[in-house]
């Protein structure tokens, strides 16, 4: 039987979801606000820089419309998300599925999306969250992947990673919603860091960075009550290829041009910037040494040069690569 589903947001990942929901069969509706930029383009042609849609894609301004749907995809930039959110909730949604493909975590409030959604009092039958490596240009051009459904229950999970299935996309499935948010969400700060790297022509270090950047992530995964070991899944280090290194990530590209004095000419979002602030109050907030985000805020706050940042990092006390502490921190398995 056919799913029906829509995607809230249907730019860059948005519109790959579109695309790849009517791959697995299901009866695809897309929504966005009028003025959204690109939208009207995208409704008048079918196409975007990214992909071009099925003709049996059907596009809408209109919320009301979703109140239907089985699934309810939503990709919209995680710093907008509260207020859709807001909006959602007058919304009649128990018999409906959300998924949030966003990988952020809200800046003012340090606030993880599914907390977001649950303090908005969004009634859905379910909440899940869907991240993982990869690109829409790759997935279009047939490149698979593997990626991950996480959800607070089992039974969720499954079923989602089920219907979403293809040979394009093999999934995995995790109840830990605190690892692989706050996974998904640091890993855009570290591609700003691989990214100030390429602008330094420091590319080498880059093996430094995705050894250690995991090991900090996973301290705060841990003391927010996490799986750490969910950080070196397919939310954090998984997806480590497509941002670290990838000429297609937007938050490597930040970094680099921001190295190079040159951001004022790039487009795209990068999450990273905001999130940024976002895990820096996390860190503040239960007591965890993230060195590498640190550098990140202070170089994109100005605090202090690029490179003198960089130096600072490298003047930290020699140490344990892991130690007893960081050990244990799986203990209770």
């Amino acid at each position: 039987m056919p799913v029906k589903q829509a995607v809230l947001g249907c730019g860059r990942w948005g519109s790959f979801h579109l695309w790849y929901g009517s791959r697995v069969g299901n009866t695809m509706l897309g929504w966005e606000p009028g003025d959204a930029p690109g939208f009207r383009e995208l409704q008048k042609t079918g196409k975007n820089r990214y992909l071009e849609l099925p003709d049996n894609i059907r596009l809408t301004t209109d919320l009301k419309e979703i109140s239907a749907c089985d699934i309810i995809t939503i990709a919209v930039p995680a710093q907008e998300f509260r207020k859709l959110a807001s909006k959602l909730s007058d919304i009649d949604l128990s018999g409906t599925d959300i998924i949030l493909c966003m990988k952020g975590i809200e800046k003012v409030t340090g606030l993880r999306l599914s907390e977001i959604a649950d303090q908005e009092g969004l009634n859905s039958r379910s909440l899940s969250l869907w991240v993982g490596p990869g690109h829409p240009q790759q997935f279009v051009a047939e490149v698979p992947s593997c990626m991950l459904i996480a959800s607070d229950r089992d039974d969720n999970a499954i079923r989602i990673s089920r219907l979403m299935s293809s040979d394009l996309i093999r999934f995995y499935w995790s109840r830990d919603m605190i690892g692989c948010e706050v996974g998904a969400a640091a890993k855009n700060v570290i591609g700003i860091a691989a990214g100030i790297l390429d602008g330094l022509k420091l590319s080498g270090l880059k093996g430094a960075l995705m050894a250690r950047a995991p090991q900090e992530v996973a301290r705060l995964v841990a003391a927010m009550g996490g799986d750490w070991r969910s950080v070196y899944g397919l939310s954090h280090l998984g997806d480590y290829e497509a941002t670290l290194f990838s000429p297609l990530s937007h938050n490597r590209i930040f970094g680099e041009a921001f190295a190079c004095g040159t951001v004022e000419g790039i487009s795209g979002l990068a999450e990273g910037v905001d999130t940024s602030y976002a895990i820096m109050t996390l860190a503040d907030k239960y007591g965890v040494d993230m060195p590498i985000t640190r550098t990140v805020r202070k170089i994109l706050d100005g605090d202090y040069p690029i490179r003198e940042a960089i130096a600072e990092l490298f003047s930290r006390p020699e140490k344990e690569e892991f130690p007893e502490s960081f050990m244990k921190m799986g203990a209770r398995d």
